[in-house]
């Protein structure tokens, strides 16, 4: 959960002066977003299951949520009180939800 909740406030800090889109193109973003979850610590995950899990949730991200979107969920979660009453507001997010099930299962197979 931490890996999607670093994700997403990248994508707000970094976004903030793109014009919204339908599907977020920037690359330099989007790198972000994916190193910004690699730097993230894991235990029992190998690293390539890690990085196959990053590129997932990136790309989920890229094509299916705009920069309104994101920079509303990241204000919300910036106004949280402590980290998991982030997780909450981050995990009640319907479209967050899905992309960390569908990669997140990736770990698994």
């Amino acid at each position: 959960m931490k890996i999607a909740k670093l994700i997403l406030f990248f994508v707000t800090m970094i976004l903030f002066s793109l014009q919204a889109k339908a599907e977020i193109t920037s690359k330099k973003a989007l790198m972000e977003v994916f190193e910004g979850c690699i730097e993230e610590e894991t235990e029992g995950v190998s690293v390539g299951a890690q990085f196959e899990y990053c590129a997932c949730v990136t790309k989920q991200i890229s094509i299916g949520m705009d920069l309104e979107e994101v920079m509303l969920l990241g204000l919300d979660m910036m106004a949280a009180k402590n980290e998991k009453e982030e997780e909450r507001i981050l995990i009640s997010n319907q479209k967050v939800k899905k992309y960390v099930s569908k990669c997140a299962v990736r770990l698994y197979e």
